[in-house]
């Protein structure tokens, strides 16, 4: 979509609907995801007393993680776009015995509702690619922290390295269910070339980062799990196979299954690699 106002009407429907599977998986993702979340909470040097922002928190984990080195004292503000995300992370606060943690929405493309240099650090997974605007929510970012404050934020890298989300989408592409994404469009894969993180952060006025890559594994009971729970977590996968006959469904999902036998171990559980970008800056 060109039109943004469209896109994030588009984008918060999709996200919405999307909640209760994330709910769903939100413990085993927190636990596949958990380097991620800790060289991001790692990077942000944390201490008792702080107020950290979490943007784009979805069930949020990684603001949890850093909810527990900011306690006694500190305060988590965990944000998402979408009202169902929030209540999602609201019943996992709650049942995870996280107090000290406000929620809020925030759409941190418009402007986020804090005071300028008032934040202790800010964290960001895998949500500033998806914006229609990631530059105009880096300033944002940039303007509400503290100065010598800290930003952690997580991009996925390239197709190649992340076939847990590719695999299963690109068969769709290929036989002409689904778009193939227009170049720098929002989406999963927007800040994978190497250098795009970088960019992003010196447009913003950020001179002093640091950006790497975490490698982790996803873990599926087998090949059709794999397929399941990428679709309870992925509107645009369930709603691309929901619109195929049944006959076309199942071609797919054998051809998905064909192209994933050198992730599949001899217990048919399929082992697959995924990358991530992570990015720090002060």
């Amino acid at each position: 979509m060109t039109d943004a106002a469209e896109y994030r009407k588009e984008s918060r429907t999709r996200w919405g609907a999307a909640a209760k599977g994330w709910a769903a998986q939100a413990e085993a993702m927190g636990r596949t995801t958990m380097p991620v979340s800790v060289w991001m909470v790692d990077a942000l040097g944390l201490q008792p007393g702080y107020e950290v922002l979490e943007l784009a928190a979805g069930t949020g984990e990684v603001g949890f993680l850093a909810a527990e080195q900011i306690a006694p004292t500190g305060t988590l503000i965990s944000s998402d776009f979408v009202p169902e995300m929030i209540t999602v992370a609201q019943a996992r606060a709650e049942k995870l015995g996280i107090t000290n943690v406000r929620f809020r929405q925030i759409d941190a493309e418009r402007s986020i509702d804090q005071p300028a240099a008032s934040l202790d650090g800010v964290l960001c997974r895998w949500g500033y690619m998806l914006m229609a605007d990631p530059e105009a929510a880096l300033r944002e970012t940039r303007r509400i922290l503290k100065p010598g404050a800290r930003l952690a934020l997580a991009a996925w890298a390239g197709p190649a390295e992340n076939p847990w989300a590719s695999l299963p989408m690109s068969e769709l592409v290929e036989r002409g269910h689904v778009e193939r994404p227009e170049p720098g469009a929002p989406g999963q894969f927007r800040w994978a070339r190497p250098g795009t993180i970088e960019e992003q952060l010196d447009a913003v006025g950020f001179t002093e980062y640091e950006v790497d890559t975490v490698d982790f594994a996803n873990v599926y009971p087998s090949v059709d799990a794999w397929i399941a729970i990428n679709s309870d977590c992925s509107m645009m996968l369930r709603s691309a196979l929901e619109r195929l006959d049944a006959a076309e469904r199942e071609d797919v999902i054998a051809a998905i299954r064909e192209k994933a036998l050198p992730f599949v171990r001899e217990d048919g559980s399929a082992v697959v690699p995924a990358r991530t970008w992570v990015a720090a800056a002060a």
